[in-house]
């Protein structure tokens, strides 16, 4: 039987050295290191939710309410 694959946030952004993605279990995990990347330099950094929005930095706001 299998079980079911929790849905998870990705986060991604560019840098110099090129590009991460990564995987959150929970909304506040997400928006805490998609503002990570922001600080260390990266850009277009955006934040994807398990039901495929996509949010930018100025969206982020959005999953901690």
């Amino acid at each position: 039987m299998h079980s079911a694959t929790p849905l998870q946030y990705l986060v991604g952004g560019n840098n110099r050295a090129g590009q991460v993605n990564l995987t959150c279990d929970t909304a506040a995990a997400a928006v805490k290191k998609a503002r990570q990347l922001l600080q260390e330099g990266y850009v277009d950094v955006r934040l994807c939710t398990p039901r495929g929005q996509i949010l930018l930095p100025d969206e982020f706001d959005q999953l901690e309410a």
